[in-house]
């Protein structure tokens, strides 16, 4: 483990939207580009596709991301496609757990994440996104772990965004 530093990642925070409708959201597991932000995107995600065989609501599902790498600034690479597998959901505890396949940007490895949704009351929920991985020790810590609690803040406060904007069933 001495050519790899482990990082942990973290964000968490209180939001004004419904648990279940959160926890609805964030369960289709493709459809990231239907809540993330489009300006100020932390990552440049063009789509999000279902591995060949995947289904929503079976597990595991693989949806593979698919960056615009030109859009990145120099120095920056990561791979074009990244796929995530979805391995554990528990409705009950709303609490997801997830990795990262392969590689991911700077040598990125063994990423594995959790997001829990917990419902406060009155309309407002809780979401805590966290996770952990391990960088080559030439690779930039801070950036890395940046942009990735970056994408946990679009899960939180997007999410919840879109759920407030949505139409009430």
């Amino acid at each position: 483990m001495n050519q790899y530093n482990r990082v942990r990642s973290y964000l968490s925070d209180e939001v004004d939207a419904p648990a279940d409708a959160i926890w609805k959201m964030l369960l289709n597991w493709p459809a990231i580009l239907d809540w993330m932000r489009v300006e100020g995107r932390p990552v440049p995600l063009i789509e999000v596709q279902l591995k060949a065989g995947h289904v929503v609501g079976k597990l595991p599902c693989t949806r593979n991301c698919i960056f615009d790498v030109a859009a990145l600034p120099p120095g920056i690479v990561i791979p074009e496609i990244v796929p995530e597998t979805l391995l554990h959901v528990d409705d009950e505890a709303r609490f997801i757990y997830y990795n990262m396949e392969g590689l991911g940007p700077f040598g990125l490895r063994n990423y594995l994440a959790t997001t829990e949704v917990d419902d406060l009351g009155n309309g407002r929920s809780r979401v805590t996104c966290s996770g952990r991985f391990d960088l080559p020790k030439a690779a930039p810590i801070d950036l890395v772990k940046g942009a990735i609690e970056a994408v946990y803040d679009t899960i939180v406060h997007d999410i919840a965004k879109a759920v407030r904007c949505s139409p009430a069933p």
